[in-house]
């Protein structure tokens, strides 16, 4: 019998910014989700940090919560240290320490994190599994703004750019 999450609600010693991004980052910890892609993400010996796989990691979070350039992360993600306990950190990365990893990465550690993307999607992914050739999938959208008329299966009133109704 699988284990299943409990929900309450307590007062937290410190604030965070990112409350889905916490639940999130506890998801993925405990459930180990990311380990098709740390499991195949290799560093040289020799670089700036013990832990290249975390700032790569650190990374991804930052782009989760909205930062548009390495350098955000010391102001908007750093501080956060419920965001870090969460998806077990004392404190994520410093920015300086995650653009090093990023300069130090190779062709090799792009094959890598390639590799284990696709091993996660394999894993997690209904696409994969999907019978395409029985049910493809398809998206129709129309950007004309043609108005459409009451007879129209699906019409519902909505906006046009310069259209009125």
């Amino acid at each position: 019998m699988s284990s299943i999450p409990k929900i309450s609600v307590k007062k937290l010693d410190k604030v965070t910014q990112f409350a889905p991004l916490v639940a999130l980052g506890f998801y993925v910890r405990t459930a180990d989700l990311l380990s098709p892609i740390t499991s195949r993400l290799v560093f040289p010996k020799r670089m700036h940090t013990e832990e290249p796989v975390e700032a790569i990691i650190d990374l991804w979070i930052s782009m989760l919560a909205g930062c548009r350039a390495v350098s955000q992360i010391n102001t908007k993600l750093r501080p956060d240290l419920p965001l870090a306990a969460a998806w077990g950190r004392e404190q994520f990365k410093e920015q300086s320490t995650i653009a090093r990893v990023l300069d130090g990465c190779k062709q090799e550690q792009v094959e890598q994190l390639r590799a284990g993307v696709d091993a996660l999607y394999q894993w997690l992914s209904q696409s994969p599994h999907h019978a395409w050739h029985q049910s493809p999938l398809m998206i129709d959208i129309d950007l004309t703004g043609l108005p459409a008329g009451r007879q129209a299966e699906g019409s519902v009133p909505g906006y046009a750019s310069g259209k009125r109704g």
